[in-house]
Protein backbone atom coordinates (compact mmCIF):
# COMPACT_ATOMS: atom_id res chain seq x y z
CA UNK A 1 0.00 0.00 0.00
CA UNK A 2 1.10 3.30 -0.55
CA UNK A 3 -0.13 5.89 1.43
CA UNK A 4 -0.16 10.10 1.70
CA UNK A 5 -0.11 11.85 4.88
CA UNK A 6 -2.04 14.79 5.10
CA UNK A 7 -0.91 16.85 8.10
CA UNK A 8 2.11 18.37 8.90
CA UNK A 9 1.53 18.38 12.50
CA UNK A 10 3.22 16.86 15.89
CA UNK A 11 0.11 13.78 15.10
CA UNK A 12 1.73 13.26 11.71
CA UNK A 13 5.37 13.04 13.22
CA UNK A 14 4.72 10.77 16.14
CA UNK A 15 2.78 8.63 13.41
CA UNK A 16 5.65 8.12 11.49
CA UNK A 17 7.80 7.44 14.73
CA UNK A 18 6.17 4.08 15.23
CA UNK A 19 4.87 3.37 11.30
CA UNK A 20 7.83 4.03 9.89
CA UNK A 21 7.89 0.78 7.82
CA UNK A 22 4.84 2.15 5.76
CA UNK A 23 5.01 3.35 2.31
CA UNK A 24 4.66 7.46 2.57
CA UNK A 25 5.34 8.89 -0.97
CA UNK A 26 4.90 12.22 0.61
CA UNK A 27 3.25 15.07 2.66
CA UNK A 28 0.69 17.18 2.28
CA UNK A 29 -1.05 20.44 3.98
CA UNK A 30 -3.41 23.35 3.26
CA UNK A 31 -1.24 25.49 3.47
CA UNK A 32 2.46 24.50 2.21
CA UNK A 33 5.26 25.97 4.20
CA UNK A 34 8.48 23.74 3.55
CA UNK A 35 9.47 21.42 0.35
CA UNK A 36 10.63 18.58 2.58
CA UNK A 37 9.90 16.76 5.92
CA UNK A 38 11.82 14.50 7.80
CA UNK A 39 13.61 13.35 4.12
CA UNK A 40 9.52 12.95 2.73
CA UNK A 41 8.70 15.69 -0.18
CA UNK A 42 5.96 17.97 0.68
CA UNK A 43 3.31 18.32 -1.71
CA UNK A 44 0.49 20.86 -1.77
CA UNK A 45 -3.44 19.80 -1.17
CA UNK A 46 -3.98 20.27 -4.92
CA UNK A 47 -1.24 18.20 -6.39
CA UNK A 48 -2.25 15.35 -3.51
CA UNK A 49 -5.76 15.15 -4.45
CA UNK A 50 -5.25 15.12 -8.09
CA UNK A 51 -2.37 12.28 -7.12
CA UNK A 52 -3.62 8.35 -8.68
CA UNK A 53 -0.37 6.70 -7.61
CA UNK A 54 -1.22 6.43 -3.96
CA UNK A 55 -3.92 4.00 -2.50
CA UNK A 56 -4.88 6.02 0.44
CA UNK A 57 -4.67 9.45 2.24
CA UNK A 58 -3.50 9.05 5.78
CA UNK A 59 -5.37 11.86 7.82
CA UNK A 60 -3.50 12.76 11.11
CA UNK A 61 -4.22 15.95 13.13
CA UNK A 62 -5.78 16.26 16.67
CA UNK A 63 -8.84 17.73 15.33
CA UNK A 64 -9.96 16.15 11.73
CA UNK A 65 -12.83 17.77 11.08
CA UNK A 66 -12.32 20.03 8.68
CA UNK A 67 -9.76 17.68 6.91
CA UNK A 68 -11.99 15.69 6.38
CA UNK A 69 -14.42 18.17 5.27
CA UNK A 70 -12.23 18.55 2.22
CA UNK A 71 -11.68 15.52 1.23
CA UNK A 72 -15.29 14.34 1.32
CA UNK A 73 -16.06 17.50 -0.80
CA UNK A 74 -13.65 15.93 -3.23
CA UNK A 75 -15.66 12.74 -3.38
CA UNK A 76 -13.16 11.13 -1.09
CA UNK A 77 -14.74 8.29 0.88
CA UNK A 78 -13.89 7.27 4.48
CA UNK A 79 -12.43 3.49 4.65
CA UNK A 80 -11.98 3.35 1.11
CA UNK A 81 -9.71 6.69 0.02
CA UNK A 82 -8.66 8.01 3.39
CA UNK A 83 -8.16 6.73 7.05
CA UNK A 84 -7.22 8.07 10.30
CA UNK A 85 -3.95 7.58 12.11
CA UNK A 86 -5.79 5.54 15.00
CA UNK A 87 -7.20 2.91 12.04
CA UNK A 88 -3.34 1.43 12.40
CA UNK A 89 -2.96 1.18 15.91
CA UNK A 90 -4.55 -2.16 16.68
CA UNK A 91 -1.64 -3.52 14.41
CA UNK A 92 0.21 -2.82 17.15
CA UNK A 93 -1.33 -5.53 19.51
CA UNK A 94 -0.06 -8.67 20.07
CA UNK A 95 -2.67 -10.16 22.44
CA UNK A 96 -6.65 -10.25 21.58
CA UNK A 97 -8.34 -11.21 24.54
CA UNK A 98 -11.04 -13.82 23.45
CA UNK A 99 -14.59 -12.01 23.54
CA UNK A 100 -16.61 -14.97 23.34
CA UNK A 101 -15.56 -16.47 26.17
CA UNK A 102 -16.19 -14.55 29.36
CA UNK A 103 -13.86 -12.80 31.98
CA UNK A 104 -12.32 -13.75 35.26
CA UNK A 105 -10.33 -11.61 36.96
CA UNK A 106 -7.22 -13.63 39.74
CA UNK A 107 -7.15 -11.38 42.55
CA UNK A 108 -8.95 -9.15 45.01
CA UNK A 109 -6.63 -6.79 46.30
CA UNK A 110 -5.30 -3.63 45.69
CA UNK A 111 -3.70 -4.26 42.32
CA UNK A 112 -7.52 -5.70 41.08
CA UNK A 113 -8.82 -2.38 41.92
CA UNK A 114 -6.53 0.03 40.50
CA UNK A 115 -6.15 -1.72 37.15
CA UNK A 116 -10.35 -2.20 36.95
CA UNK A 117 -10.24 1.58 37.64
CA UNK A 118 -8.19 2.21 34.64
CA UNK A 119 -9.58 0.09 32.56
CA UNK A 120 -13.58 0.50 33.52
CA UNK A 121 -15.36 -0.54 30.64
CA UNK A 122 -13.27 -4.03 30.54
CA UNK A 123 -16.18 -6.49 31.25
CA UNK A 124 -15.85 -9.01 34.05
CA UNK A 125 -17.34 -11.98 34.74
CA UNK A 126 -16.07 -13.02 38.35
CA UNK A 127 -12.99 -12.82 40.52
CA UNK A 128 -10.79 -15.78 41.33
CA UNK A 129 -8.17 -15.49 44.41
CA UNK A 130 -6.09 -18.16 45.76
CA UNK A 131 -6.77 -17.51 49.52
CA UNK A 132 -10.88 -16.76 49.21
CA UNK A 133 -12.27 -14.77 51.98
CA UNK A 134 -15.24 -13.17 50.99
CA UNK A 135 -17.90 -14.31 48.63
CA UNK A 136 -18.35 -10.94 46.68
CA UNK A 137 -15.61 -8.67 45.40
CA UNK A 138 -16.57 -5.07 43.49
CA UNK A 139 -20.14 -6.10 43.18
CA UNK A 140 -19.22 -9.69 41.79
CA UNK A 141 -18.64 -13.40 42.83
CA UNK A 142 -15.37 -14.45 44.39
CA UNK A 143 -14.15 -18.22 43.76
CA UNK A 144 -11.00 -20.13 44.55
CA UNK A 145 -9.60 -21.88 41.55
CA UNK A 146 -10.41 -25.29 43.14
CA UNK A 147 -14.20 -24.77 42.30
CA UNK A 148 -13.91 -23.66 38.46
CA UNK A 149 -14.56 -27.40 36.79
CA UNK A 150 -14.04 -26.02 33.05
CA UNK A 151 -11.03 -23.84 32.25
CA UNK A 152 -11.31 -23.10 28.97
CA UNK A 153 -14.90 -20.74 29.37
CA UNK A 154 -13.07 -18.46 30.67
CA UNK A 155 -10.45 -16.21 29.84
CA UNK A 156 -7.85 -15.49 32.66
CA UNK A 157 -6.62 -12.27 33.76
CA UNK A 158 -4.30 -11.88 36.36
CA UNK A 159 -4.43 -8.96 38.28
CA UNK A 160 -1.93 -9.44 41.23
CA UNK A 161 2.05 -8.17 41.24
CA UNK A 162 3.80 -11.37 41.50
CA UNK A 163 2.14 -13.77 39.00
CA UNK A 164 4.74 -15.91 38.50
CA UNK A 165 3.42 -18.93 40.83
CA UNK A 166 -0.21 -17.90 39.29
CA UNK A 167 1.09 -18.05 35.64
CA UNK A 168 2.77 -21.82 36.81
CA UNK A 169 -0.93 -23.02 37.59
CA UNK A 170 -2.74 -21.99 35.13
CA UNK A 171 -0.28 -23.50 32.73
CA UNK A 172 -0.68 -27.10 34.54
CA UNK A 173 -4.73 -27.00 33.79
CA UNK A 174 -3.25 -27.28 30.54
CA UNK A 175 -3.77 -23.65 29.44
CA UNK A 176 -1.36 -21.45 27.21
CA UNK A 177 -0.45 -17.97 28.09
CA UNK A 178 -1.68 -15.30 25.82
CA UNK A 179 -4.50 -17.51 24.28
CA UNK A 180 -6.01 -18.51 27.44
CA UNK A 181 -4.83 -16.00 30.12
CA UNK A 182 -2.42 -12.70 30.34
CA UNK A 183 -1.11 -10.45 32.66
CA UNK A 184 -3.23 -7.11 33.98
CA UNK A 185 -0.52 -5.50 32.71
CA UNK A 186 -0.76 -6.65 29.17
CA UNK A 187 -4.15 -5.30 29.04
CA UNK A 188 -3.45 -2.13 30.62
CA UNK A 189 -0.79 -1.10 28.76
CA UNK A 190 -1.79 -2.41 25.08
CA UNK A 191 -0.04 -0.96 22.61
CA UNK A 192 -2.51 0.68 20.82
CA UNK A 193 -4.04 2.35 23.60
CA UNK A 194 -0.55 3.29 24.99
CA UNK A 195 -0.15 5.12 21.85
CA UNK A 196 -3.57 6.55 21.66
CA UNK A 197 -2.53 7.92 24.88
CA UNK A 198 0.56 10.05 23.98
CA UNK A 199 -0.05 11.23 20.39
CA UNK A 200 -3.14 12.78 20.95
CA UNK A 201 -1.64 14.38 24.16
CA UNK A 202 -1.73 18.01 23.98
CA UNK A 203 0.56 18.60 27.19
CA UNK A 204 4.79 19.21 26.69
CA UNK A 205 7.37 19.67 29.24
CA UNK A 206 10.40 22.09 28.55
CA UNK A 207 12.42 19.00 29.16
CA UNK A 208 14.47 16.34 26.84
CA UNK A 209 14.83 13.48 28.80
CA UNK A 210 16.75 10.48 26.49
CA UNK A 211 16.60 7.90 29.77
CA UNK A 212 13.98 5.39 27.63
CA UNK A 213 16.28 5.59 24.77
CA UNK A 214 19.46 3.65 26.79
CA UNK A 215 18.06 2.67 29.57
CA UNK A 216 16.70 -1.30 30.89
CA UNK A 217 16.35 -2.39 34.27
CA UNK A 218 16.26 -5.70 34.99
CA UNK A 219 13.69 -7.00 37.67
CA UNK A 220 12.49 -9.69 40.00
CA UNK A 221 11.49 -12.67 37.59
CA UNK A 222 13.19 -11.05 34.76
CA UNK A 223 10.73 -8.32 34.13
CA UNK A 224 12.20 -4.85 32.48
CA UNK A 225 11.63 -0.72 32.15
CA UNK A 226 13.38 0.92 30.53
CA UNK A 227 13.60 3.88 33.44
CA UNK A 228 13.21 3.78 37.21
CA UNK A 229 10.78 1.66 38.19
CA UNK A 230 9.03 4.22 40.60
CA UNK A 231 8.58 6.44 37.78
CA UNK A 232 7.50 4.29 34.84
CA UNK A 233 5.30 1.47 35.57
CA UNK A 234 4.72 -0.73 31.98
CA UNK A 235 7.00 -3.78 31.74
CA UNK A 236 8.70 -4.63 28.61
CA UNK A 237 8.56 -8.07 29.50
CA UNK A 238 10.64 -10.95 30.50
CA UNK A 239 14.32 -11.86 29.68
CA UNK A 240 12.96 -15.63 30.76
CA UNK A 241 10.51 -15.50 28.01
CA UNK A 242 11.50 -12.92 25.61
CA UNK A 243 15.34 -12.44 23.86
CA UNK A 244 16.65 -8.70 23.85
CA UNK A 245 15.55 -7.64 20.59
CA UNK A 246 11.84 -8.30 21.52
CA UNK A 247 12.16 -6.42 24.66
CA UNK A 248 14.52 -3.66 23.38
CA UNK A 249 12.79 -3.31 19.67
CA UNK A 250 9.09 -4.09 21.12
CA UNK A 251 6.01 -2.01 20.26
CA UNK A 252 5.62 -0.77 23.70
CA UNK A 253 9.22 0.36 24.04
CA UNK A 254 8.95 2.17 21.09
CA UNK A 255 5.88 4.14 22.28
CA UNK A 256 7.48 4.95 25.89
CA UNK A 257 10.35 6.47 23.67
CA UNK A 258 8.22 8.56 21.53
CA UNK A 259 6.07 10.04 24.82
CA UNK A 260 9.90 11.44 25.58
CA UNK A 261 10.62 12.40 22.17
CA UNK A 262 7.24 14.26 21.75
CA UNK A 263 7.67 15.87 25.43
CA UNK A 264 4.28 14.70 26.22
CA UNK A 265 6.01 12.33 29.32
CA UNK A 266 2.40 10.28 29.59
CA UNK A 267 3.70 7.56 30.91
CA UNK A 268 5.95 9.03 33.73
CA UNK A 269 4.88 9.64 37.21
CA UNK A 270 5.79 13.29 37.76
CA UNK A 271 4.65 13.58 41.29
CA UNK A 272 7.83 10.74 41.68
CA UNK A 273 10.71 11.91 39.22
CA UNK A 274 12.30 14.76 40.65
CA UNK A 275 12.72 16.27 36.92
CA UNK A 276 9.31 17.10 36.73
CA UNK A 277 8.62 17.65 40.94
CA UNK A 278 7.63 21.70 40.79
CA UNK A 279 7.92 21.61 36.84
CA UNK A 280 4.86 23.03 34.93
CA UNK A 281 3.61 21.60 31.76
CA UNK A 282 2.94 23.96 28.90
CA UNK A 283 -0.72 23.27 28.07
CA UNK A 284 -2.03 22.55 25.53
CA UNK A 285 0.91 22.83 23.03
CA UNK A 286 0.30 20.97 19.98
CA UNK A 287 2.85 23.00 18.04
CA UNK A 288 5.30 21.13 15.71
CA UNK A 289 8.97 20.85 15.95
CA UNK A 290 10.67 20.29 12.95
CA UNK A 291 13.88 18.29 14.60
CA UNK A 292 13.64 15.00 13.91
CA UNK A 293 12.93 12.54 16.99
CA UNK A 294 16.13 10.47 17.99
CA UNK A 295 15.82 6.38 17.77
CA UNK A 296 16.51 4.65 20.44
CA UNK A 297 19.77 3.03 20.92
CA UNK A 298 20.86 -0.39 19.47
CA UNK A 299 21.41 -1.42 23.03
CA UNK A 300 20.77 -0.31 26.10
CA UNK A 301 24.10 2.04 27.85
CA UNK A 302 22.91 1.83 31.58
CA UNK A 303 21.89 -1.17 32.89
CA UNK A 304 20.05 -1.31 36.47
CA UNK A 305 19.62 -4.76 37.97
CA UNK A 306 17.36 -5.49 40.60
CA UNK A 307 16.07 -9.14 40.69
CA UNK A 308 17.29 -10.66 43.25
CA UNK A 309 15.52 -9.77 46.97
CA UNK A 310 18.41 -11.13 48.90
CA UNK A 311 19.32 -9.47 51.91
CA UNK A 312 20.68 -9.50 55.22
CA UNK A 313 18.87 -6.60 56.70
CA UNK A 314 14.88 -6.89 56.88
CA UNK A 315 13.83 -3.10 57.13
CA UNK A 316 10.24 -1.99 58.26
CA UNK A 317 9.70 -0.29 54.73
CA UNK A 318 10.30 -3.57 52.58
CA UNK A 319 9.86 -6.64 54.31
CA UNK A 320 9.00 -8.62 57.32
CA UNK A 321 11.59 -10.56 57.52
CA UNK A 322 15.37 -11.87 56.34
CA UNK A 323 15.27 -13.19 52.72
CA UNK A 324 17.84 -15.03 50.95
CA UNK A 325 16.57 -16.98 47.66
CA UNK A 326 16.29 -20.83 47.79
CA UNK A 327 14.68 -23.33 45.95
CA UNK A 328 12.71 -22.50 42.64
CA UNK A 329 13.01 -18.61 43.37
CA UNK A 330 17.33 -19.49 43.18
CA UNK A 331 16.80 -21.15 40.07
CA UNK A 332 15.05 -18.16 38.70
CA UNK A 333 18.00 -15.80 39.94
CA UNK A 334 20.43 -17.92 38.65
CA UNK A 335 18.82 -18.64 35.54
CA UNK A 336 18.93 -14.47 34.98
CA UNK A 337 22.18 -13.92 36.14
CA UNK A 338 23.50 -16.68 33.35
CA UNK A 339 21.52 -14.38 30.88
CA UNK A 340 22.47 -11.12 32.18
CA UNK A 341 26.08 -12.12 31.74
CA UNK A 342 25.25 -13.55 28.07
CA UNK A 343 23.18 -10.78 26.67
CA UNK A 344 22.95 -8.13 28.25
CA UNK A 345 26.21 -7.09 29.98
CA UNK A 346 28.77 -6.91 27.19
CA UNK A 347 26.81 -4.05 25.70
CA UNK A 348 26.92 -2.33 28.61
CA UNK A 349 28.81 1.43 29.95
CA UNK A 350 26.73 1.65 33.31
CA UNK A 351 26.17 -0.94 35.39
CA UNK A 352 23.87 -0.36 38.65
CA UNK A 353 23.85 -3.05 41.76
CA UNK A 354 21.61 -3.31 43.18
CA UNK A 355 18.06 -2.16 42.87
CA UNK A 356 16.43 -4.96 45.14
CA UNK A 357 18.47 -6.87 48.20
CA UNK A 358 21.92 -6.54 49.29
CA UNK A 359 24.41 -5.76 46.41
CA UNK A 360 27.13 -7.01 48.69
CA UNK A 361 25.09 -9.99 50.50
CA UNK A 362 23.42 -11.67 47.02
CA UNK A 363 25.88 -14.49 45.49
CA UNK A 364 23.81 -13.45 42.30
CA UNK A 365 25.06 -9.91 42.47
CA UNK A 366 28.54 -11.15 43.43
CA UNK A 367 28.75 -13.51 40.36
CA UNK A 368 27.57 -10.35 37.66
CA UNK A 369 30.37 -8.09 39.27
CA UNK A 370 33.08 -10.19 38.74
CA UNK A 371 32.30 -11.76 35.84
CA UNK A 372 34.97 -11.46 32.79
CA UNK A 373 31.52 -9.89 30.74
CA UNK A 374 31.03 -6.95 33.33
CA UNK A 375 33.73 -4.05 31.88
CA UNK A 376 31.43 -1.10 32.51
CA UNK A 377 32.86 2.12 32.57
CA UNK A 378 30.92 3.22 35.28
CA UNK A 379 29.61 1.21 38.29
CA UNK A 380 26.92 2.64 40.70
CA UNK A 381 26.62 0.45 43.75
CA UNK A 382 22.75 0.73 45.77
CA UNK A 383 23.75 -0.54 49.42
CA UNK A 384 22.80 -0.52 52.78
CA UNK A 385 26.00 0.07 53.91
CA UNK A 386 26.49 -3.23 56.78
CA UNK A 387 28.88 -4.76 54.56
CA UNK A 388 30.81 -2.27 52.69
CA UNK A 389 34.03 -2.72 54.46
CA UNK A 390 37.53 -2.87 53.28
CA UNK A 391 37.29 -6.96 52.49
CA UNK A 392 34.65 -6.64 50.31
CA UNK A 393 35.99 -3.20 48.64
CA UNK A 394 39.19 -5.38 47.92
CA UNK A 395 37.62 -8.29 46.37
CA UNK A 396 35.42 -5.55 44.05
CA UNK A 397 38.82 -3.92 43.16
CA UNK A 398 39.79 -7.09 42.32
CA UNK A 399 38.40 -6.53 38.66
CA UNK A 400 37.15 -2.72 38.69
CA UNK A 401 40.33 -0.74 39.63
CA UNK A 402 40.37 2.30 38.06
CA UNK A 403 36.92 2.68 36.82
CA UNK A 404 34.75 5.35 38.22
CA UNK A 405 32.84 3.71 41.58
CA UNK A 406 29.67 5.61 43.35
CA UNK A 407 27.90 4.51 46.22
CA UNK A 408 24.84 5.03 47.30
CA UNK A 409 23.83 4.01 51.25
CA UNK A 410 20.31 3.91 52.47
CA UNK A 411 20.21 4.56 56.10
CA UNK A 412 17.13 6.35 57.30
CA UNK A 413 18.13 6.95 60.69
CA UNK A 414 20.98 9.26 62.61
CA UNK A 415 20.43 6.94 65.97
CA UNK A 416 21.42 4.00 67.15
CA UNK A 417 17.44 3.13 68.40
CA UNK A 418 15.89 4.48 65.39
CA UNK A 419 18.76 2.51 63.12
CA UNK A 420 17.88 -0.26 64.41
CA UNK A 421 14.12 -0.51 64.83
CA UNK A 422 13.71 -0.29 61.17
CA UNK A 423 16.72 -1.64 59.57
CA UNK A 424 16.17 -4.72 61.44
CA UNK A 425 19.83 -6.93 61.89
CA UNK A 426 21.43 -3.80 61.50
CA UNK A 427 24.05 -2.49 63.68
CA UNK A 428 24.69 0.97 64.35
CA UNK A 429 28.48 0.99 65.31
CA UNK A 430 29.51 -0.83 62.40
CA UNK A 431 27.84 0.92 60.31
CA UNK A 432 28.98 4.29 61.15
CA UNK A 433 32.83 2.61 60.89
CA UNK A 434 31.71 1.62 57.17
CA UNK A 435 30.94 4.92 56.34
CA UNK A 436 33.94 6.74 57.66
CA UNK A 437 35.86 4.37 55.77
CA UNK A 438 33.74 5.37 52.27
CA UNK A 439 34.31 8.89 53.68
CA UNK A 440 37.79 8.13 52.95
CA UNK A 441 37.38 6.48 50.31
CA UNK A 442 35.50 9.29 48.59
CA UNK A 443 38.58 11.78 49.96
CA UNK A 444 41.72 10.03 47.89
CA UNK A 445 39.19 9.72 44.98
CA UNK A 446 39.10 6.01 44.62
CA UNK A 447 34.95 6.53 45.29
CA UNK A 448 33.78 9.03 42.54
CA UNK A 449 30.73 9.89 44.70
CA UNK A 450 29.16 9.09 47.78
CA UNK A 451 25.47 9.84 48.92
CA UNK A 452 23.35 8.80 51.63
CA UNK A 453 19.85 8.12 51.72
CA UNK A 454 17.07 8.70 53.95
CA UNK A 455 13.37 7.50 53.57
CA UNK A 456 11.05 9.90 55.90
CA UNK A 457 8.51 8.45 58.31
CA UNK A 458 6.80 8.61 61.60
CA UNK A 459 9.55 6.49 63.45
CA UNK A 460 13.16 9.04 61.76
CA UNK A 461 11.40 12.41 60.51
CA UNK A 462 13.05 14.18 63.46
CA UNK A 463 16.38 12.72 62.69
CA UNK A 464 16.69 14.05 59.28
CA UNK A 465 18.42 17.19 60.90
CA UNK A 466 21.41 15.47 62.65
CA UNK A 467 21.40 12.94 59.62
CA UNK A 468 22.38 15.81 57.58
CA UNK A 469 24.82 17.12 59.92
CA UNK A 470 26.19 13.69 60.02
CA UNK A 471 26.40 13.19 55.83
CA UNK A 472 28.13 17.15 56.26
CA UNK A 473 31.14 15.47 58.66
CA UNK A 474 31.35 12.28 56.33
CA UNK A 475 31.76 14.76 53.24
CA UNK A 476 29.23 13.26 51.18
CA UNK A 477 28.23 14.59 48.27
CA UNK A 478 24.65 14.13 48.40
CA UNK A 479 21.89 13.40 51.31
CA UNK A 480 18.30 12.50 49.44
CA UNK A 481 15.53 12.44 51.10
CA UNK A 482 12.65 10.66 49.85
CA UNK A 483 8.84 10.24 51.56
CA UNK A 484 7.49 6.31 52.08
CA UNK A 485 5.67 4.59 49.34
CA UNK A 486 4.04 1.76 50.09
CA UNK A 487 5.32 -1.75 48.53
CA UNK A 488 2.54 -3.85 50.01
CA UNK A 489 4.12 -3.86 53.54
CA UNK A 490 1.35 -1.78 55.42
CA UNK A 491 -2.60 -1.74 54.92
CA UNK A 492 -4.07 1.44 53.98
CA UNK A 493 -4.73 2.16 57.96
CA UNK A 494 -1.18 1.31 58.93
CA UNK A 495 0.21 3.98 56.21
CA UNK A 496 -1.84 6.93 56.55
CA UNK A 497 -0.21 6.64 60.29
CA UNK A 498 3.64 6.27 58.96
CA UNK A 499 3.48 8.40 56.06
CA UNK A 500 4.49 12.17 57.20
CA UNK A 501 2.37 13.34 54.07
CA UNK A 502 -1.13 14.56 54.15
CA UNK A 503 -3.52 12.42 52.22
CA UNK A 504 -2.68 14.16 49.22
CA UNK A 505 0.82 12.25 48.99
CA UNK A 506 2.03 15.77 48.30
CA UNK A 507 1.32 18.16 51.18
CA UNK A 508 3.91 17.60 54.55
CA UNK A 509 2.31 17.09 57.57
CA UNK A 510 2.63 20.24 60.00
CA UNK A 511 5.87 18.75 62.03
CA UNK A 512 7.43 18.05 59.25
CA UNK A 513 7.32 21.33 57.81
CA UNK A 514 8.50 22.36 60.96
CA UNK A 515 11.92 19.97 60.22
CA UNK A 516 12.18 21.71 57.05
CA UNK A 517 12.48 25.03 58.34
CA UNK A 518 15.43 24.37 60.29
CA UNK A 519 18.56 26.44 58.47
CA UNK A 520 20.68 22.58 58.18
CA UNK A 521 18.13 21.57 55.97
CA UNK A 522 19.00 24.64 53.55
CA UNK A 523 22.70 22.81 52.93
CA UNK A 524 24.00 22.68 49.54
CA UNK A 525 23.89 18.66 50.08
CA UNK A 526 20.33 18.23 51.06
CA UNK A 527 17.97 17.22 48.31
CA UNK A 528 14.50 16.59 48.90
CA UNK A 529 13.83 14.37 46.21
CA UNK A 530 10.51 13.18 45.91
CA UNK A 531 9.08 15.58 49.03
CA UNK A 532 7.24 18.40 46.15
CA UNK A 533 7.39 20.56 49.18
CA UNK A 534 9.72 23.70 48.98
CA UNK A 535 11.56 21.44 46.21
CA UNK A 536 12.85 23.79 43.30
CA UNK A 537 12.62 22.81 40.11
CA UNK A 538 15.74 21.66 38.47
CA UNK A 539 17.26 23.70 36.12
CA UNK A 540 18.38 20.96 33.74
CA UNK A 541 16.81 20.77 30.50
CA UNK A 542 19.07 18.13 28.84
CA UNK A 543 19.08 15.28 30.45
CA UNK A 544 20.89 11.88 28.79
CA UNK A 545 20.35 9.27 31.21
CA UNK A 546 18.24 9.84 34.63
CA UNK A 547 20.49 8.11 36.99
CA UNK A 548 23.91 10.26 35.45
CA UNK A 549 22.10 13.58 35.92
CA UNK A 550 21.14 12.63 39.45
CA UNK A 551 24.63 11.83 40.39
CA UNK A 552 25.97 14.37 38.41
CA UNK A 553 24.19 17.53 40.02
CA UNK A 554 25.78 16.96 43.06
CA UNK A 555 28.97 15.22 41.75
CA UNK A 556 30.11 17.17 39.10
CA UNK A 557 31.49 15.68 35.39
CA UNK A 558 31.82 12.14 36.02
CA UNK A 559 30.70 10.89 33.06
CA UNK A 560 33.05 11.54 29.95
CA UNK A 561 31.81 12.94 27.10
CA UNK A 562 31.99 9.81 24.13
Amino acid sequence: MKYIIYGVNRVAKDFLYIFEDLEILYFTEDVIEIKELWSYPVRSLKEALNDTSYDQIILCDFDKRQKEKILQKQGLIYGRDYVYEKDFFSQLDELSVSTNRKILVWGTGRTCRCFLEHVQSFSVEAFLDSYKKSERFMGKAVFSPKEITDWKRYYIVVAVEQAQEIFKELSDYGLAEGEDFTSYQNILYLPSKMLEKTIFDPSCYDLECNTMLNHLEILDYGNTRCCCTTFVKPNLGSILSKNFPEIWNSNLHKILCLSTENRTFSFCDKSMCPLFVARESEKEKTALSWKAYKKMKPEPEVLALGYDASCNLSCSTCRKELHFASGEELETVNRITELVKQEYLPKCHFLILAGNGEVFASPAYRSIYEAEECSPQYIRLLSNGMLFNEKNWERLMKRHKGRRIMLTVSIDAASQKTYESIRRNGNFDILKKNMAFASELRKKGELSYFRMNFVVQRENYQEMIPFVEWGEQLSVDEIFFTKILNWGTYTEEEFAQISMMEPDGITPKPELKEIFAHPVMKSEIVDLGTIQYAHKVDAADIVENYYMWELEKRGGQMFLTK
